[in-house]
């Protein structure tokens, strides 16, 4: 059941994303600048316990919601941002506003032809293996990569790449895992 709600708030969090997108393209804003616009939006609804409450409380009136937009984002974002936040505020998704980051994320990569991974090493890698294992990966899957890279010695060994959600899991600890299972079924 709860799987079913995820993706249901993933697929309305795209619809206003991929909107958002449109809108921008249509208008000839910088997507950057106003994907930054949301992370400023969203970082400051998250530095204050009670103007996220007041975001997410459906006894608040959308007309205080919106009040409090034109206080806080009125004079410091765009026009057409502000007026997003608007819309939300009206259809009563500014809850929603960090998912529609994360999918207006997705489409301006998906545009720009990047892809965003992770990966996982067991030790710390210098920075000639980086590159080089940047260069194979762009190589391999002919984007762009923005790859954030991360250690935990728990994996023994190899690499962990978490390529947008998809898991690659090349690590010593789980071929040692799997090793231990085929013998236990044999």
């Amino acid at each position: 059941m709860e799987s079913a709600k995820i993706s249901n708030n993933e697929l309305v969090a795209n619809r206003w994303a991929k909107s958002l997108f449109d809108l921008a393209q249509e208008e000839g804003a910088d997507r950057e600048s106003v994907l930054g616009n949301l992370i400023d939006i969203v970082d400051t609804i998250n530095s204050s316990a009670d103007l996220k409450a007041v975001f997410v409380n459906p006894v608040v009136s959308v007309d205080e919601k919106q009040a409090v937009i034109e206080k806080i984002f009125g004079q410091a974002m765009p026009e057409m941002v502000k007026n997003f936040l608007m819309v939300l505020a009206e259809r009563k998704r500014l809850g929603m506003l960090e998912d529609i980051l994360e999918e207006y994320k997705k489409e301006l990569n998906k545009c720009e032809n990047i892809v965003r991974l992770k990966v996982t090493s067991a030790v710390e890698i210098d920075e000639s293996k980086r590159e080089d294992l940047k260069r194979r990966i762009i190589e391999k899957l002919a984007k762009n990569a923005d790859i954030k890279w991360c250690v935990d010695n728990s994996i023994i060994g190899g690499l962990i790449f978490n390529i947008d959600g998809t898991i690659v899991d090349d690590s010593i600890r789980t071929k040692l895992n799997n090793l231990c299972k085929r013998i236990i079924t044999k």
